[in-house]
């Protein structure tokens, strides 16, 4: 299977503390999906697409586990997107 990256835009919340968060992915269409939970936070290389040294976040995103990352070099979110 073939993937490739596909950056999207990312609404964050930032607490009191200044602790960040991803609350709202925004697909390039437009469309906007809610992140229900944080579930992991960590520094990972993508699974399918290459890329520098990445922070993957797992999430809840209508009831399903993903993958969100945050390029560090780019300041850019993106998610692998499996190629039809």
């Amino acid at each position: 299977m073939e993937y490739e990256k596909v950056y999207v835009g990312m609404y964050i919340f930032t607490s009191a503390d200044g602790k960040e968060k991803p609350v709202c992915l925004e697909w390039t269409d437009g469309e906007r999906y809610n992140i229900t939970k944080v579930l992991d936070k960590r520094i990972a290389p993508p699974a399918h697409v290459g890329s520098s040294m990445t922070v993957r976040y797992t999430v809840a995103v209508n009831g399903c586990e993903r993958f969100v990352y945050f390029e560090k070099f780019s300041k850019r979110w993106f998610v692998e997107k499996r190629v039809t």
